[in-house]
């Protein structure tokens, strides 16, 4: 029994500092500008969770200096009886509104959500809108040991003789491939894009001579793969439900509340 009276009485003397805590960090005032404070757990509202953890010292003393520099002049404007402007007024309180409408509505988009299923249901639905011209270039190629070899081989062709027969007989690593730009350097894409059909030109690309021939261009459309764009159309998605979400809401409002325009 005793046992358990000095765990109950422990539990108790726990809580209760927990209590004195949360009381003392409402009391800790982190500015003042003569009557006005700002308590620590007012300061800390003015951040998300996130941007509390990850705010710099800097960061958070500029928005010390912001409140600040806020409250003089709001100060200074009650001293001139600003605040007693109708207009000024009016003012306060539709802010004060758009404030609490602002609040309403991210308690309640918080469980808006899109999971990954919709994502990629939205992606094959639309598919046809995220497609991308793509080029491809078909080419034959080989590895000519040097420039005076690269020389030869230009003759050759000119002289009527194959691409596969001279590169037999002058080159190495011969080979038929269809490229994009992907696959290649970019100052071997910007090469070959340069070219025209049939033509054969020397390049010597990252240390290596190659002679190119450049066979046919292929023009494709493909779709923009999903793991590129799933990011974005999640951000597509969510602001789709979120806009739904708020006019169902307002309209729903609006059976309530009597509404009238004049």
């Amino acid at each position: 029994m005793k046992k358990i009276y000095n765990f109950v009485l422990l539990i108790a003397v726990i809580l209760s500092f927990v209590q004195c805590n949360k009381e003392e960090n409402k009391s800790v005032i982190v500015a003042e500008v003569n009557d006005q404070k700002l308590y620590e757990h007012e300061f800390r509202s003015l951040f998300t969770e996130e941007e509390w953890q990850t705010a710099t010292p800097e960061q958070k003393n500029k928005v010390i200096n912001d409140w600040i520099e806020i409250t003089l002049l709001a100060e200074e404007a009650k001293k001139r009886g600003l605040h007693k402007k109708p207009e000024v007024k009016f003012n306060i309180k539709y802010a004060e509104r758009t404030l609490l409408a602002n609040e309403l509505l991210a308690q309640q988009l918080k469980n808006v959500y899109v999971n990954t299923d919709e994502v990629f249901d939205y992606y094959n639905l639309h598919r046809n809108d995220f497609l991308r011209n793509r080029r491809f270039y078909k080419i034959q190629e080989f590895i000519a040991p040097n420039w005076t070899i690269s020389d030869s081989a230009i003759t050759l062709f000119n002289e009527g003789e194959a691409f596969y027969v001279v590169a037999k007989n002058l080159g190495r690593d011969y080979t038929v491939k269809t490229i994009s730009s992907n696959d290649v350097t970019p100052a071997f894409w910007d090469f070959i894009s340069g070219m025209q059909r049939w033509h054969i030109r020397i390049i010597e690309d990252e240390g290596v001579i190659k002679i190119v021939q450049l066979l046919n261009t292929i023009n494709e459309e493909q779709a923009i793969p999903f793991q590129n764009i799933s990011d974005s159309l999640y951000n597509i998605l969510i602001e789709q439900k979120r806009e739904e979400f708020l006019a169902n809401a307002l309209d729903s409002l609006q059976i309530s509340y009597k509404v009238k325009i004049y």
